[in-house]
């Protein structure tokens, strides 16, 4: 028996087809690579004409001086205290109108383990928080105070420091000899 012949014409088209995409491949990588090459190239002809051009005007260019890490020698001669403490511009007179005296409350938990580790965070900013536990209807209550600050400047400065550190807080104003809660 003999092959038909329209398979012999389906296999000498499969090999035709495939002959010039393996020539497309090859000449497509051999255009790109001699194309990066001659953009390296251009690329160190102008650098090198740039250095020339820069000995013979008797300018060298700057080196970029290394940085310098001055954070090894400097933390640990530096206390808490010692760290400049932002502030906010405050539109309110610093005299007590109506009030003697502010407390900021920087938290209200549950659990007194998480005041604890609050009254630490506010330690860690140069704060001197204080715990106060109240019972209510809805239970035992750890709340956590700074304060008391006589003048508006201190609360908007403590506002402003508690705030960089994502702490809420709420102000309240209260008169002599009246309670916290």
């Amino acid at each position: 028996m003999s092959v038909k012949p329209q398979a012999r014409r389906r296999q000498n088209t499969t090999e035709t087809k495939q002959k010039p995409r393996a020539l497309g491949f090859v000449l497509g990588l051999i255009c790109g690579i001699a194309l990066t090459l001659l953009v390296n190239s251009l690329n160190l002809l102008t650098a090198v004409s740039n250095k020339a051009q820069s000995l013979s005007t008797g300018l060298l260019p700057q080196s970029d001086p290394s940085p310098t890490y001055e954070f090894y020698t400097t933390l640990p001669n530096q206390r808490v205290g010692d760290l400049p403490v932002p502030t906010m511009p405050s539109s309110r007179p610093s005299t007590t109108i109506d009030t003697d005296y502010f407390i900021v409350q920087a938290g209200s938990f549950k659990n007194a383990a998480d005041a604890e580790k609050r009254r630490a965070e506010l330690i860690l900013l140069g704060l001197d928080p204080t715990i106060d536990q109240v019972s209510n209807q809805a239970g035992d209550w750890h709340r956590v105070y700074l304060g008391p600050l006589t003048q508006r400047d201190e609360v908007d400065r403590v506002k402003a420091l508690t705030a960089s550190q994502n702490i809420d807080t709420l102000i309240l104003s209260r008169r002599a000899g009246e309670r916290l809660n």
